[in-house]
């Protein structure tokens, strides 16, 4: 099928909310119309040669406790929608192709999507890297200027966060697709659940065990954060038993 892909337009918005009415409020649809670039949260619509709404895909920055790091490495794919009638025809696959490339355009280094168990293998064949079952991805990237508003007192480039991508219980799949080949300086998969946040962590220190290059070149107060025991870390490059 032949569709036509653009960015979001005005016109688009009461079509998005009809198919999809959860994706985004009116509001945040209609600013992104005008600011997704500097926002770096692109929409993307497919239609038509004669018009006609056939779906559309969302994506924005990566976010640590609601703020976005738009500088980051990591977007998510927040909604993929196919209009009943136009799906089976390519027009998802269509919709991801373009939102991935433009997320590449944007300067971001990998995407995420999650979704349930039935539309696992569609993600699967179109290049994301699915996550095991029960499980999700923490990782720590190099420093970007955002990182300083944590501890605006310290020196710059002291630190940043652990990142996590949590598993929503509607969505309990979660994949992953390289756009570039700049990585995060550290990665793991970690156990979701009621202890989620420390099990990230715990995935990431014996990550770290592996990776004693990488722990040198963590922030100091991230590294003091995870790694708070000589015992841990001698500080010269070797973990201790």
């Amino acid at each position: 099928m032949t569709v036509r892909i653009r960015p979001l337009a005005e016109a688009d918005v009461d079509d998005i909310l009809a198919l999809s009415p959860s994706s985004a409020s009116r509001g945040a649809l209609l600013a992104e119309v005008t600011s997704w670039q500097q926002q770096k949260s692109p929409t993307v619509v497919a239609r038509t040669p004669d018009g006609v709404f056939a779906g559309f895909a969302r994506a924005r920055p990566n976010e640590v406790e609601t703020s976005p790091r738009p500088e980051g490495q990591v977007a998510e794919l927040v909604d993929l929608s196919v209009a009943q009638e136009h799906r089976s025809k390519g027009v998802g696959t269509a919709l991801l192709e373009r939102a991935a490339k433009t997320l590449r355009l944007l300067g971001y280094s990998r995407v995420v999507a999650q979704f349930d168990d039935a539309v696992a293998p569609w993600f699967a064949e179109r290049g994301f890297e699915l996550r095991p079952e029960g499980f999700a991805r923490a990782w720590i990237e190099p420093f970007i200027p955002r990182d300083d508003l944590w501890f605006p007192e310290a020196r710059s480039g002291s630190f940043s966060p652990l990142l996590v991508m949590d598993v929503r219980p509607t969505r309990p799949r979660q994949g992953w697709m390289r756009l570039a080949e700049n990585q995060p300086l550290i990665e793991a998969d970690y156990a979701i659940g009621p202890r989620a946040d420390e099990n990230a962590t715990a995935a990431i220190v014996a990550a770290l065990a592996e990776r004693p290059d990488v722990a040198l070149r963590l922030p100091p107060r991230l590294r003091a954060a995870l790694l708070p025991s000589e015992g841990e870390f001698d500080g010269k490059g070797q973990f201790a038993p």
